[in-house]
Parts: C-alpha cells; sequence; structure tokens
C-alpha cells in the first residue's frame, strides 16, 4: 500500500509544479528539476518506512534539499553592480 501512497503523491506534487512552473523555479531556482524530484522521491520512500510518520517531506528536509541541490553551484565573492564591487562573503 506504501508504493501505491508514494506514486499519487509523486504525481500529485509533480503535478502541482507542471502546471506552476514559476512556483518550481522559485524553489529550487537554476537547479535540474529531475535531481529535485529524484531526491523528494528518496526522501518519500525514507519517510514512507515508519508507520508512524507521514510520508510527505517535512519543511525541514525540503530545505536540506534545496541547500544541498543548490551548494554544488559555485557562488562569486564579488557581485558587479553599478554602484561598484559588493563582496559576499
Amino acid at each position: 500500500m506504501k508504493n501505491l501512497d508514494i506514486e499519487i503523491y509523486m504525481k500529485n506534487f509533480k503535478g502541482f509544479f507542471e502546471k506552476n512552473p514559476s512556483q518550481l523555479t522559485r524553489l529550487i531556482g537554476n537547479a535540474d528539476p529531475k535531481k529535485f524530484y529524484d531526491a523528494i522521491r528518496s526522501i518519500v520512500e525514507f519517510n514512507a518506512k515508519d508507520d508512524e510518520k507521514p510520508i510527505e517531506p517535512t519543511k525541514k528536509q525540503i530545505i536540506d534539499l534545496i541547500l544541498e541541490i543548490n551548494r554544488s553551484k559555485k557562488t562569486p565573492t564579488f557581485y558587479s553592480h553599478h554602484m561598484g564591487n559588493i563582496c559576499m562573503n
């Protein structure tokens, strides 16, 4: 029964972002959506192992995932601005 719950959850999760692509971009930035969906599926499968917890990812799990996905990107130390360079240190 849990496998069916996982499939239904993932279909609804992806369906929401397919109908609202701007919300996906707002959530994950320029990260790869496939990588994001695969990671969400892993979290949902992990949560499904515990019968007492809901299968939906918690806020903390989603935040940690987004940080991990975006951490792989290199952020420049200085940004060019019309008033000069800004240090992001």
